[in-house]
């Protein structure tokens, strides 16, 4: 991590201690093009609103626990990926993994960081050689469901679903992360993979026709872990229900605090 990172964000307000700020975790751009290019600002705007507070943007290979615990933040955000797991070394998620284990801040996983969860929560990362995408399902040559074009030789889903657009998702279980939500949510989805098993200890609080494990929370005492296959911090007019779920996981997260503080 580099030193006044978040001073040069401005993500520290003054008076109001240490847990004064979120951190967005950017899986989407590896560090050189996050230097180059600067952070993904809108949804570092909307976790702003939804919370109250600043947010910095921490790229992946940068994250560790200590660097966590230099920060303090109040929550962390996790974000989706831009490409596929096997173009990523196993040892860029060391610091990320690290973190899903043993932190204790309130965590919340979006799509690619959702699967990420999945895939090493249980496991010794350190013994894997690799990760590799678990894509859904390839499509019939009769379905009728959009096609793609081969974006690169080495990422061909031409025969493959993907979900991409805004899907109802279903809420199996009453949350705080889905309060004031009707039952049937409209989302906005962009993946082609899943989780096909639900992770040791979790529980599955929302599905879709197209994708099972839509809504994950760690069963845990006090520790606050979720996973979500969809895109909340994509919400546009008229399907805002993201907006609202980004305002319930501040609430949580607010409610977490008091209840440490007391």
């Amino acid at each position: 991590m580099r030193r006044n990172a978040a001073e040069r964000d401005g993500s520290t307000h003054a008076g109001r201690g240490r847990h004064c700020l979120y951190i967005y975790v950017d899986f989407m751009q590896e560090p050189d093009k996050y230097y180059q290019e600067g952070p993904s600002g809108k949804v570092k705007a909307r976790i702003e609103v939804a919370a109250g507070e600043r947010c910095l943007i921490v790229p992946y290979r940068e994250l560790s626990l200590n660097a966590v615990e230099e920060l303090a933040p109040r929550a962390i955000v996790m974000s989706g990926f831009a490409d596929h797991l096997q173009s990523r070394r196993i040892e860029w998620f060391y610091g990320a993994e690290e973190v899903l284990r043993l932190c204790e801040r309130p965590t919340l996983c979006i799509c690619g960081t959702h699967q990420l969860l999945a895939h090493l929560w249980g496991r010794d990362i350190r013994r894997l050689k690799g990760l590799r995408d678990l894509p859904m399902r390839r499509i019939g040559k009769d379905e009728d469901w959009p096609r793609e074009p081969r974006a690169r030789p080495e990422l061909d889903l031409s025969g493959y679903f993907i979900a991409r657009g805004h899907f109802p998702i279903r809420r199996l279980k009453p949350d705080p992360l889905f309060t004031g939500l009707p039952e049937t949510m409209v989302m906005r989805c962009s993946h082609y993979c899943e989780v096909k098993k639900l992770p040791e200890g979790f529980e599955l609080i929302a599905t879709s026709g197209h994708c099972r494990i839509e809504a994950m929370r760690l069963r845990h005492e006090t520790r606050i872990l979720y996973g979500v296959q969809f895109h909340p911090e994509s919400y546009a007019e008229p399907f805002m229900h993201g907006k609202l779920l980004l305002e319930n996981w501040a609430g949580i997260v607010e409610r977490y605090w008091r209840r440490k503080n007391v």
